[in-house]
């Protein structure tokens, strides 16, 4: 049974990681911030470990002993996230540190799940930190997996309670496409890449969708009678310099937002689960 441990168990993505490693029989570890956070894995049967890694002398040795170390940990891009640290201080610097511990403990496999073109957009702060530690980690020596994602379902999950105040707003035309992945089956490419030797995957969902499309998706599956509004790129631009002045973390994720917008960011069709089918599913309690 080989040892691994699993940072970012907490989030959406993090928890299929840990059902879809506890089903094939992993002898697991999951790092949670604080107990706080542990209460909600409380249906993964897993060794736990409070640690904080923003902090260095929480993580001395949390490697010891583990064969692979898998990587979901991630600042969400949600507006509705209020934590302090930011994209540079959880996706690069805590990344990094969790990466010394490793190579300090003589880790066989690292995974870490990144941004899909990353590399394409390194003026701004979400993708450069993905594509830093990306960097660090082929240079480290350790046997690596890059999962690259273009978006994750439940990052639309805000969206739903736009949509319910009437209030959902697509940017600019919304021509631009995307193909977002569950995050039960980015989960089982996540845990069949630890067999795979130093490669880089990029993965979206089936089905593509235009960016409008994903809105109205939402729109109609919560409330039929409101309309999906549209605001103009340019007036979302033109606020971002006054945002960054009053809150860093929000503009770096505004930026993010607006770069999206303006792009097709369509990964490799390797998901199964449908957008449509998600969303009715977390809208009615399924």
């Amino acid at each position: 049974m080989k040892k691994l441990i699993l940072f970012g168990a907490t989030g959406n993505l993090g928890r299929h990681i840990a059902k879809e490693l506890i089903s094939k029989g992993y002898q697991l570890t999951v790092v949670v911030r604080d107990q706080k956070k542990a209460k909600g894995l409380f249906d993964i049967n897993a060794r736990l470990v409070v640690a904080d890694v923003c902090k260095k002398v929480t993580l001395v040795d949390i490697c010891q002993h583990q064969e692979i170390v898998i990587s979901a940990l991630g600042k969400s891009v949600s507006p509705n996230d209020k934590s302090r640290p930011g994209f540079e201080d959880v996706d690069y610097s805590g990344n990094m540190n969790i990466l010394e511990e490793a190579i300090k403990n003589g880790v066989k496999k690292f995974v870490y799940v990144s941004a899909f073109h990353a590399e394409k957009y390194l003026h701004l702060t979400y993708f450069n930190v993905h594509h830093r530690f990306s960097e660090e980690l082929k240079k480290s020596g350790i046997d690596y997996s890059i999962i690259k994602p273009p978006a994750i379902f439940s990052a639309f999950i805000d969206m739903m309670d736009l949509a319910q105040k009437g209030q959902l707003v697509t940017i600019g035309k919304g021509d631009k496409r995307t193909n977002p992945i569950f995050e039960g089956d980015l989960a089982k490419i996540c845990v069949g890449s630890i067999a795979e030797k130093n490669k880089t995957i990029e993965a979206g969902g089936s089905s593509i969708y235009t960016r409008k499309e994903l809105n109205l998706i939402i729109q109609q599956e919560v409330d039929k009678s409101k309309k999906v509004r549209q605001l103009p790129l340019g007036l979302f631009k033109a606020a971002l310099p006054l945002i960054k002045v009053f809150n860093k973390n929000l503009y770096d994720k505004f930026a993010f937002f607006t770069e999206v917008m303006q792009h097709d960011t369509i990964a490799p069709q390797m998901g199964e689960f449908r957008f449509e089918a998600y969303i009715k599913s977390k809208h009615r309690g399924l």
